[in-house]
């Protein structure tokens, strides 16, 4: 175990852009504000996409926490792929169940350009929405274009400096930025869940496999995680070699456990040959605490991982493949 110890020195890229990462929002902001000037447009914001709804960073976050993604502008501006324009909703029957159409703010005119990842997967999208319709000509289009292009430049270059390029989680300085503000943000009284989480004999499989068959196998473990840090909130960072750490917020200590067990049974599911460990199979074990923000046990997120890692050495004691709590 590396003893992952946080200092004040990082989810899903969705939950990372909303809650942790000040450069991006910083970018979001200026670019939201360019378009507002170009526009005049009532709200301009971009708008952040997980498997189930859009979240939004600008004018609209403080009116709207999220709404479904089916019913949404910004898929149909995924969908037409580039800068994708509704002058007037009521001339278009393709958009007239979308939640902000038939909701407050009740939009009538939209524009939005798709964000992606480097990767090409779409993220969301910058947008600009009016109560009343609107003309966009083509210059106006243009910016539009060369704005989302330079949302991308930027996201490009900070998930290059905040991203393990294997796992595509978070690396071990943006897992540690992460902790520290989410910590900090956390209410009174709010659940935190801290978590270490180790590969069980993973010298063990390279040594039998091979360094090139090792990657892969924590690129299918890091998937997992992914998954689950999509369903549950949770910040999900490589910290070592074959160690990852969690930070799970909002939750009962009750259904942290039901996640991290869910973790666990996910990736002995996957079946992955181990011919190096007694269980035939790659596993993991995990440690795990859980604690409320300014109760009489919180004593800070450095003391709440060092419990994990303490935790995570009795997963290993009592056989692995196994979740504990301390």
């Amino acid at each position: 175990m590396t003893g992952f110890q946080p200092t004040h020195a990082e989810p899903s890229v969705v939950e990372w852009l909303l809650h942790d990462d000040q450069v991006m929002r910083e970018c979001f902001g200026h670019a939201t504000g360019i378009l507002k000037f170009v526009t005049g447009a009532a709200y301009t914001t971009v708008t952040l996409l997980d498997a189930a709804h859009q979240h939004f960073c600008g004018d609209l976050g403080a009116l709207v926490t999220n709404t479904p993604r089916d019913s949404s502008l910004s898929e149909h501006a995924l969908r037409n792929g580039s800068v994708f324009v509704v002058e007037d909703t009521r001339e278009r029957d393709d958009v007239q169940s979308c939640a902000l159409v038939r909701y407050p703010p009740h939009v009538r005119f939209f524009a939005g350009v798709p964000i992606r990842l480097p990767d090409g997967e779409p993220i969301g999208a910058l947008c600009a929405m009016d109560p009343e319709p609107r003309r966009m000509d083509a210059n106006a289009r243009g910016v539009l274009r060369h704005l989302g292009e330079m949302i991308e430049n930027d996201l490009r270059l900070r998930m290059a400096s905040a991203v393990d390029p294997l796992t595509q989680l978070f690396n071990r300085r943006s897992t540690l930025e992460s902790v520290h503000r989410r910590w900090q943000d956390a209410p009174d009284g709010e659940g935190v869940g801290s978590v270490m989480v180790d590969i069980d004999w993973f010298k063990q499989y390279n040594d039998t496999y091979g360094h090139p068959a090792g990657d892969g196998c924590l690129r299918a473990v890091a998937a997992v995680l992914r998954e689950a840090a999509d369903e549950h909130n949770m910040i999900a960072g490589r910290v070592g070699g074959e160690e990852f750490a969690l930070l799970l917020t909002g939750v009962e200590r009750a259904e942290m456990g039901y996640a991290l067990e869910r973790v666990r049974a996910g990736v002995e599911r996957l079946g992955i040959e181990h011919r190096g460990s007694p269980l035939g199979v790659v596993t993991l074990s995990m440690g795990a605490t859980h604690t409320w923000r300014h109760a009489p046990g919180d004593h800070g997120y450095r003391e709440a991982f060092g419990v994990a890692d303490d935790a995570l050495y009795e997963a290993k004691k009592d056989g692995r493949n196994c979740v504990r709590f301390a």
